[in-house]
């Protein structure tokens, strides 16, 4: 299995490729290729596939972790490469979402266009979903642990006010990799334990191998709400005992999050950054 970060924050220094606040992944499995995500408003994993020499036109399905912009940006573009694959998300993720930002409120919601022009294309999901042969969807989040505090400044406009986004449009991917499971995720804004959490329960007889995604110990690209260090660092000492694998992370997390996690993990953690190519 290979997967190619189409888009993220970062980039390595003397890249051509496009980085933006978003994340998208291309996963090749088993001759199945899924877009995890399509990143930001820019556009920059439409782009960045092309001039990787991905073919957009070959993805079977698309899976939305949340409706947020960072993560649905390419989406409207997508439809004009590729006319056959489903995109599967919660209802949910067609809410009115804001973030709060010194300069003001902000909406990172779904485009409106793709409600309006590509309806039949959405598979709306509401219980754990196997897409492909050991690849599922796992769209309902216990919440046992704490949330991310960066959640504070994301917010949901219900009947014109708004309320504490509660993040049920959030979902994660789950692949069966021998007897252990890849978890990837967009955001964790229902909080990596939690996700982790519920990826045991659903799968009780696997072990948690590969962690893969944004963690939100920030919001957004400029870091105006930051996870304390004791959140960062008890995340960090979870990871440390639950996941049996690699953890790649990047995105939402930041390179201040990531760069408190680093001494706990050591080299069981990686950045991941726009072109990066994992194999698993």
């Amino acid at each position: 299995m290979k997967i190619t970060v189409l888009t993220e924050n970062t980039k390595l220094e003397n890249s051509d490729l496009i980085a933006e606040h978003g994340i998208s992944l291309f996963i090749e499995k088993d001759g199945y290729n899924i877009l995890f995500d399509t990143g930001g408003p820019q556009e920059s994993a439409i782009k960045n596939a092309s001039r990787l020499g991905i073919d957009l036109g070959k993805v079977d399905a698309v899976i939305i972790s949340h409706g947020h912009d960072d993560h649905t940006g390419g989406l409207l573009k997508f439809f004009q490469i590729n006319d056959k694959a489903p995109v599967y998300l919660k209802k949910e993720a067609l809410g009115s979402y804001y973030s709060k930002r010194p300069e003001g409120e902000k909406y990172i919601g779904i485009d409106s266009k793709i409600v309006e022009k590509y309806t039949e294309r959405l598979y709306f999901i509401d219980k754990t979903v196997e897409i492909a042969k050991n690849v599922f969807i796992v769209p309902n989040i216990h919440k046992k642990f704490s949330v991310p505090s960066s959640n504070s400044v994301l917010f949901e406009k219900v009947n014109g006010k708004l309320v504490k986004d509660n993040f049920k449009h959030e979902s994660f991917m789950v692949i069966k990799n021998d007897n252990k499971i890849i978890v990837l995720t967009g955001c964790g804004h229902s909080g990596i334990k939690n996700i982790i959490n519920t990826a045991k329960e659903a799968f009780p007889d696997k072990k948690i191998g590969n962690v893969i995604g944004g963690f939100h110990l920030q919001a957004g690209a400029r870091t105006f709400e930051v996870a304390e260090n004791e959140e960062v660092e008890e995340i960090a000492e979870w990871l440390k005992l639950e996941a049996a694998g690699q953890i790649y992370t990047g995105h939402c997390t930041g390179e201040r999050g990531f760069n408190i996690m680093k001494p706990i993990l050591s080299d069981k953690l990686k950045s991941i950054y726009t072109g990066m190519e994992i194999t698993l």
